[in-house]
């Protein structure tokens, strides 16, 4: 990463221009959360990019709400018509994006039918919602030795949280498709998911590095039923600064509906590694203003798409905030064990107990990782992450792991005893 993005990135870390609701420690620390985690997912990005202009993200001079100059709304929609326009002449004259086949129609009426073989179902309705959690990791191995039995405990949290919940798990290592390397994967694999399983009502797409540190808690998903999609992220970042910082698509929830077949079909053109992507990255860059120079990434383009038709697509994504659908481990992993004296799981999903917490920045088996952290941090806190969420499952037997440190366990009641003993032992070199 180039010094001048370093000392850039410093300051926005510490903005305030966020308007906080709810909690505010919560909502201060995740859209810290949320900065760090679209800086990791674009690594490549940001090595190659200029100096973002930070006009608007520094707290000491008046806001501009729209972008790095004073625009009005219609000045803003004038220019993301312009650009618009430019990118779909462009992915018009390029080669047709083919990898998805043609484009799905009639979809809502084929998974009626469908859930109607399935569950005699006559309303053509799950009588309970089902969902699919997917998941992908490299194919080759990881770089860094330790990289492959993270990815192991990662995968074994995932199992553990959907066995406990119903939840079916896809875990893809396999190698799609060149052209939809990284990023773009999970596109590929949504919509293939989606087309052969007409039954499933939700798709839950989560990184590999992010780990389930809430076993008990669960979604709300009453709060989604006017929504198709879901992560965590702020209404005003996205649609006022257009900020593609302003939600994190490494964690999302998509609806099996024609609206989610339609979105992916608009979403995955920009896609398409080398001339396309990298030409595609200079329209996004046009119409976001903090995004410097770089190849299209997800994020970058799922912004895009919501801000230049709202109406559309905008309106049907839910922007998390009230708990964390994924929160930034550096601000996490070093109170669990104040939240175990403090707090129970499968009541708050926020700062007290997080739902789920995301190892951005860490690129534990690639081994490109974020120059602010080291790799022996990050190992240690995900270690202590996955332990954390792993007593919440021996528990249920009566273990307990003795620090979440270490792997080894023993018997609750054997914490008990040593937990009292440790106790005793303080109060009376505390007399003396």
């Amino acid at each position: 990463m180039k010094e001048d993005n370093k000392k850039a990135i410093a300051p926005m870390v510490e903005d305030s221009w966020m308007p906080f609701r709810g909690r505010s420690f919560q909502n201060r620390v995740a859209y810290g959360m949320c900065l760090i985690a679209a800086i990791c997912t674009l690594g490549l990005f940001i090595l190659n990019s200029s100096t973002l202009d930070l006009s608007t993200l520094t707290s000491g001079s008046p806001k501009p709400v729209y972008g790095p100059q004073k625009m009005t709304p219609e000045e803003v929609r004038e220019h993301l018509a312009v650009i618009d326009k430019g990118l779909h002449e462009y992915l018009n004259r390029s080669k047709p994006f083919t990898k998805f086949g043609l484009p799905v129609v009639g979809w809502d009426e084929t998974r009626k039918q469908a859930i109607r073989r399935s569950t005699n179902s006559s309303s053509g309705v799950n009588p309970k919602t089902r969902i699919m959690l997917i998941t992908s990791s490299h194919p080759k191995k990881c770089d860094n030795k330790q990289g492959d039995q993270m990815l192991l405990k990662s995968i074994k949290n995932k199992l553990d949280y959907c066995r406990i919940h119903g939840i079916e798990l896809y875990y893809n290592m396999d190698k799609i498709d060149d052209e939809m390397l990284g990023w773009w994967v999970k596109t590929f694999l949504t919509h293939m998911l989606m087309k052969e399983h007409p039954e499933i009502d939700w798709f839950w797409w989560m990184d590999s590095d992010a780990i389930f540190t809430d076993m008990t808690f669960e979604l709300p998903l009453h709060k989604y039923e006017n929504y198709n999609m879901v992560m965590h992220g702020w209404d005003d970042a996205v649609y006022e600064k257009r900020s593609w910082l302003g939600l994190n698509a490494g964690v999302f929830l998509i609806r099996n509906c024609q609206w989610s077949m339609d979105l992916l079909h608009a979403w995955a053109p920009m896609s398409p590694k080398g001339k396309i992507r990298d030409d595609v990255g200079k329209f996004l860059s046009k119409a976001l203003p903090d995004r410097g120079k770089g190849e299209a990434d997800d994020q970058s383009g799922l912004v895009y798409l919501m801000i230049t038709d709202r109406e559309r697509w905008g309106s049907k994504v839910y922007l998390e905030s009230s708990y964390y659908f994924q929160g930034y481990w550096k601000v996490l992993t070093e109170k669990f064990e104040d939240m175990m004296a403090k707090y129970k799981p499968g009541i708050y999903g926020d700062d007290r107990w997080p739902f789920v917490t995301h190892f951005c920045g860490c690129e534990f088996c690639c081994g490109a990782i974020n120059p602010e952290y080291t790799v022996d941090r990050c190992l240690t806190q995900m270690e202590r992450a996955v332990n954390f969420a792993d007593n919440q499952v021996l528990e249920r037997y009566g273990f307990i792991h003795k620090s979440l440190k270490s792997a080894e366990v023993e018997s609750r009641e054997a914490a008990k005893n040593r937990t009292a003993k440790a106790s005793v032992a303080a109060k009376s070199k505390k007399a003396v």
